[in-house]
């Protein structure tokens, strides 16, 4: 039951819808608290607050077929081998390949669950809590402007190489920017926390800015200045930006 899920912070909570195509990979979830997403294959964000589940077709027969039913929250996130991952199919042809393990708390069930009536060919889907749980539809999940989108374009506009996908300390991190004296890593999160440096345990020193989608569309620019100044501290160039308006 998610009614406690009526705060309005919970749900600007972020979503990525991923795709169970058999029964062994929903008891993995359900049973063993996990799911995999091949790095390959690997939408562009992988860190959300939540995962919900779409089941396809293969499990005709069932309720909760060509729907999303579950979600579960995230723990935490490594990457590992394919060998590593599944020990018992050591001989498989992929068996080198690296994969995304994703660390998950108890599936929950919707209390409406959110069918796939026209559209059914789903892969991964970055929504937010408050969409999930008012669609009626998959087609309502899709967000016409992600914020993380809307940064990642930004900055690629303004010179820089944004990186996806890296994980630190069993945290996913969205985007990260090289600077000289080391890493900035940029979360596109709900829940704003002041930026913070880490890690005695890393190589290379990171700084860390987590980012609200809100913020980023609401006030991309001071994203953007934020940004600047992490890398700034790092060694890099600052953005070449106009000054922050002053509130």
């Amino acid at each position: 039951m998610l009614s406690h899920y009526a705060d309005a912070e919970e749900r600007r909570r972020t979503v990525l819808v991923v795709v169970l195509t058999n029964a062994v990979d929903f008891y993995r979830a359900a049973q063993e608290g996990w799911y995999r997403i091949p790095q390959r294959q690997a939408p562009r964000r992988i860190g959300a607050d939540y995962l919900a589940f779409y089941q396809t077709g293969a499990f005709a027969g069932q309720p909760e077929a060509q729907t999303i039913s579950f979600i579960a929250p995230t723990c935490r996130y490594q990457l590992m081998q394919r060998r590593q991952l599944l020990p018992d199919e050591a001989d498989h042809c992929r068996a080198d390949e690296y994969y995304y393990r994703i660390e998950i708390g108890a599936l929950q069930r919707l209390e409406r669950p959110v069918r796939a009536a026209r559209f059914r060919r789903l892969t991964f889907v970055h929504t937010t809590l408050h969409r999930l749980l008012a669609a009626n539809d998959v087609l309502e999940l899709f967000q016409a402007e992600d914020p993380f989108d809307q940064l990642w374009s930004a900055l690629r506009e303004h010179g820089l190489r944004p990186l996806s996908n890296r994980i630190v300390a069993e945290r996913p991190v969205d985007i990260v920017l090289r600077a000289r004296r080391g890493s900035l890593g940029i979360s596109c999160m709900a829940q704003y926390t002041t930026q913070e440096r880490c890690c005695a345990s890393q190589v290379e020193p990171w700084e860390f800015l987590q980012l609200a989608p809100a913020d980023i569309a609401g006030d991309l620019p001071g994203c953007l200045h934020q940004i600047g100044a992490a890398l700034l501290h790092l060694g890099g160039s600052m953005l070449h930006l106009p000054p922050a308006a002053e509130g």
